[in-house]
């Protein structure tokens, strides 16, 4: 699996497949709050903290039937793995569910997409083996350009309860991408088991301690467990992939998710937006942003 991983072309189809399936929980957690109908931010965060420790002890179970044995990690690793789990899944989401609260799903996506703008600049003052290069800096213009074309009605304001939330998630998710590559070499099943576990037990005690609750249910529990498949799927590939390449070029691909998000939207919910003249002129120039930024110049 890693031999192939590895090879560039495959490392950006599991990348697109990644975007793929988180775009594809944001339809299903709009169908979720409705089906269940859960409002407030509190019972939001309960329910985020359910799917992500469902999804951790998934990876969990899957580790244990591959090898026999359940994810452990050495004493010396577990600081850092618990971490990554706290930034990538614990904070950032608990960051971005009160901002997405306080602010326009507009802004949402446009301040959220820029995250990938942060890896490209920010990856080489972490990696000695990351360069920024012109090609990098005009491929993140380019596919910041898409976005803010589909998002482009009333970008005035801001609030440090919504938008500075928001961005402080978007920071959070890189600063995690850029921690996974550093813990997970060698133990991305255990390092994807513990973060997304611990993550989702930081959710949840914030969801409770502000009063938020989650009524099981059949349809319920199934639109959770979809949700903790995608998280659980996604984050175990998207972690090893870090692993072996630049973190910048895996990173970019976060651009994708809006996009796929509007295509998951007209499949589950109907919404015909994706049809429309500048969503698809977005798709190309999104497209387009993540070829630049992971085209290699020969020296």
């Amino acid at each position: 699996m890693e031999r192939v991983l590895k090879k560039k072309w495959a490392a950006m189809l599991c990348a697109v497949l990644c975007t793929a399936l988180w775009g594809s929980a944001y339809p299903v957690i709009k169908f979720g709050y409705a089906a269940l109908r859960i409002e407030t931010v509190a019972d939001k965060l309960i329910f985020a903290g359910v799917r992500f420790v469902l999804a951790g002890l998934m990876v969990f179970a899957f580790t244990w039937v591959k090898s026999r044995r359940l994810p452990t990690v050495s004493k010396n690793r577990i600081g850092g793995v618990l971490l990554y789990g706290a930034v990538q899944t614990g904070l950032m989401y608990i960051c971005n569910y009160i901002g997405v609260a306080n602010t326009t799903a507009t802004k949402t996506s446009i301040i959220t997409a820029a995250s990938a703008f942060f890896a490209v600049v920010f990856a080489p003052l972490f990696f000695q083996e990351e360069r920024l290069t012109a090609l990098k800096v005009i491929g993140v213009i380019v596919g910041m350009t898409g976005i803010v074309l589909i998002n482009n009605s009333a970008l005035g304001g801001f609030s440090m309860t919504g938008e500075g939330l928001v961005l402080a998630a978007a920071l959070l998710n890189t600063a995690g991408g850029f921690i996974g590559k550093k813990v997970s070499k060698g133990i991305v099943y255990e390092s994807t088991a513990y973060q997304l576990s611990f993550g989702g037990m930081m959710i949840l005690l914030v969801g409770l301690c502000m009063g938020g609750a989650f009524v099981f249910s059949a349809k319920g529990m199934l639109i959770v467990l979809y949700l903790a498949f995608v998280s659980a799927a996604a984050f175990t590939l998207w972690t090893a992939l870090l692993v072996l390449h630049e973190a910048g070029q895996i990173l970019v691909f976060n651009m994708l998710i809006p996009v796929f998000g509007a295509v998951w939207s007209f499949v589950i919910l109907g919404e015909r937006q994706i049809f429309e003249p500048l969503y698809l002129i977005s798709i190309l120039l999104t497209a387009a942003g993540i070829v630049l930024v992971n085209i290699r110049m020969k020296k």
